[in-house]
């Protein structure tokens, strides 16, 4: 009898393994055998936080087009880039988002993060367009500048005694308390009290879900997208719920400080199109533009600041050409204007994200009804395909030395201007088309006068020569062990 069901079990699973290789038609896309017959490698590749190294592997061995799960499959071309995500694609987000959606009293909230109708996603987007676009937000730059002054504070008595510091940690509560202010018009002091609301942590913990959950979608209504077991974790709130709160909250004396005086703010400029044009815009929408920005605009600008100067002190010559520019044409604060059009900034910032995207994970879209080819291999509808900025960001055939600190390579004296372009199809760390990241511009504006300030006050050096810096791939790629000493300077 124990012999005749331990041979039913084999069979069963031997053809459930068989049936994962032959679906849809994948065994002739190339990749490990393993990859093709379980999502269980894939998923404990997550699990580590090192799948991107381990698909750079595959990639070398396999070429551009890798089967990496049973119906998942990565792409490492940038001619994949417009077909997968430009606009007017056909292929649309996989499962995998699902598991970031954010509730409220009343249901799903539509962040466009991850919808997949794409009327309302073009719809919601657009009436906040003008308070994401760089002319908007120039309007609100003001708020970051008392945020910088603050950092000074709290850094200063390390540059009097030349203490060594862990900087990463400081830098995202910059960054937290600086899309706080420009999105409020006031901050949470997180430079000074830390994370004591949680939200970091919050944070920290849904990226983790949804990047090892994301790997098999179909467990989440079982696990957290179950009411009943959310509650059971987390009592009568949710993860994201805290956050959407805190929104809810800021909108609300947002709404009675309307008319105040002083910098306009990014709640105040989607108020100002709400009352333009009511239908537009509606309550649970402004709520949900303002909790992205703190969902998302904080870990991926603090990761961004943290390669820069990583990169930057690994690397003295660079270093020094970098302070020359700044502190020859720049002054605290830091304005946009003056800061905009400085080359070799503009290029050590792009170099440093290019090296090190805040996302290390392919952005999933599936095949739509007809399915695709997708450089040479025909997928058929269904399958989950995307390329990873991580990957894509260092192809040799684009890049060249692709794993080398190099701002030089983004100048139009060393790099030709059909390399140029070739750089920046390939370059994904925003997303593309019509889901480019919304917040692009506060992160750019930020880091651009953050980096500079930080290089016009301080001298500032590794003080470990980088031993103790290492990050985890949970979707952010988050860094440790920024261990830095800094002096101030005459």
């Amino acid at each position: 009898m124990l012999t005749t069901t331990l041979s039913t079990l084999a069979v069963v699973i031997s053809l459930w393994l068989l049936s994962n290789h032959v679906q849809k038609k994948l065994y002739k896309v190339p990749g490990p055998l393993i990859r093709s017959l379980s999502s269980w490698p894939r998923i404990w590749s997550v699990y580590k936080g090192k799948s991107h190294d381990d698909d750079i592997v595959l990639h070398h061995r396999y070429g551009p087009v890798v089967r990496i799960a049973p119906s998942m499959v990565s792409v490492n071309d940038p001619e994949a880039i417009p077909k997968l995500y430009g606009i007017g694609t056909k292929f649309y987000k996989s499962g995998f988002y699902a598991l970031a959606q954010a509730h409220d009293e009343e249901g799903l909230l539509p962040d466009p993060f991850i919808l997949t109708d794409k009327a309302l996603h073009t719809r919601i987007k657009k009436s906040a367009a003008n308070a994401y676009s760089l002319n908007g937000l120039v309007k609100m730059e003001a708020w970051i500048d008392p945020v910088t002054e603050r950092l000074f504070r709290l850094l200063d008595p390390y540059a009097e005694n030349q203490k060594s510091l862990e900087l990463g940690d400081v830098l995202s509560n910059y960054a937290m308390d600086a899309v706080f202010a420009l999105t409020f018009g006031e901050d949470m002091d997180f430079l000074t009290n830390g994370d004591k609301s949680g939200i970091q942590k919050i944070i920290a913990q849904a990226t983790t879900y949804l990047a090892v959950g994301g790997q098999i979608p179909w467990v989440h209504p079982f696990l957290l997208g179950n009411s009943f077991v959310s509650r059971l974790i987390f009592g009568n709130t949710s993860p994201e719920g805290d956050i959407v709160r805190l929104a809810e909250i800021k909108m609300a004396a947002g709404l009675e400080k309307e008319s105040r005086e002083g910098p306009m703010t990014f709640l105040q400029q989607l108020l100002l199109n709400q009352a333009s044009n009511p239908s537009a815009l509606t309550d649970r929408e402004v709520v949900t533009h303002s909790f992205g920005n703190i969902a998302a605009g904080s870990d991926t600008t603090a990761t961004a600041m943290r390669s820069i100067l990583f990169n930057i002190l690994q690397n003295p010559d660079i270093y020094e050409t970098l302070c020359a520019e700044v502190r020859e044409n720049l002054t605290i604060p830091v304005s946009w204007s003056a800061v905009k059009d400085l080359p070799f900034l503009s290029a050590v910032i792009k170099e440093g994200i290019r090296l090190h995207p805040s996302v290390g994970m392919i952005l999933g879209r599936i095949v739509p009804a007809g399915g695709a080819e997708i450089c040479g291999y025909h997928l058929q509808p269904g399958v989950e395909v995307g390329v990873n900025p991580w990957i894509v960001q260092r192809d040799p055939q684009v890049f060249q030395d692709p794993d080398r600190f190099w701002p030089e390579r983004w100048l139009e004296k060393i790099s030709s201007e059909e390399q140029l372009r070739l750089m920046n199809r390939s370059f994904l760390a925003f997303g593309h088309g019509a889901h480019t990241c919304s917040g692009r511009w506060i992160s750019t504006m930020e880091i651009h006068k953050l980096i500079p300030s930080l290089l016009l006050r301080y001298d500032l050096a590794l003080s470990d020569d980088g031993r103790g810096y290492k990050f985890v791939n949970h979707w952010f790629t988050v860094q440790s062990g920024l261990n830095v000493v800094i002096r101030k300077r005459k």
